[in-house]
């Protein structure tokens, strides 16, 4: 499947613009979208049933677990596990940001 450019719908969301490539558009168990962090922060969240994969297109990001810290560089992939506690966060990244089965904000637990 292509994840067109032109079919993008840009939003705003916890400080950073967030580019998505398929949202209600896509046949497949598999979304993506573009993250352009400044100075922005992910809130803490836990995902339930779905997995979450990143992989940093420019700059480095950061990404927080109860019990470690992960840090991104241009060209890193990683993927977090449902039902991991997680935050992420940048000064300056563009992180291509990927979901299977797709991003549902009613499957996301927001933390303190």
């Amino acid at each position: 499947m292509k994840f067109a450019r032109k079919n993008v719908d840009t939003k705003e969301a916890f400080g950073m613009k967030i580019d998505e490539y398929c949202e209600g558009k896509n046949p497949f168990p598999i979304d993506c979208a573009v993250a352009h962090f400044r100075d922005s922060r992910y809130p803490w969240k836990i995902n339930h049933g779905f997995y979450e994969t990143f992989f940093v297109l420019d700059g480095e990001c950061t990404i927080e677990f109860e019990d470690e810290i992960i840090t991104l560089e241009k060209h890193d992939f990683f993927v977090i596990e449902p039902e991991r506690k997680h935050a992420s966060h940048a000064t300056f990244a563009d992180v291509m940001i990927s979901c299977t089965p797709p991003f549902d904000i009613k499957n996301v637990e927001f933390c303190e």
